[in-house]
């Protein structure tokens, strides 16, 4: 199974995955690329962050090359409960 890099980047950091992970294909990678930034809103969120500031997990394989970036953030704040993640968008 191909090893993949999921690389998390900030407006102010690139945060490095220097371990990887094995998944089957580049979609199976992107869809745990797109969990992993739920997950990211859903702390972020809980700890009181900001909100609507871009991130982006950043696949990459072996050799480093750039194989997909998914991009997520928070929408906006809709009544009165919490802001809510935005469905992760894909860029090639």
């Amino acid at each position: 199974m191909p090893r993949y890099f999921f690389h998390y980047r900030t407006e102010e950091a690139l945060i490095r995955d220097e371990a990887g992970s094995e998944h089957a294909n580049l979609e199976a990678a992107e869809h745990n690329a797109a969990e992993m930034g739920r997950a990211i809103i859903e702390r972020i969120a809980g700890e009181g962050g900001e909100m609507d500031a871009p991130r982006s997990i950043e696949i990459t394989d072996a050799t480093g090359q750039d194989l997909l970036y998914v991009v997520f953030w928070a929408g906006p704040k809709v009544g009165d409960g919490p802001a809510s993640p935005v469905e992760p968008a894909r860029l090639h």
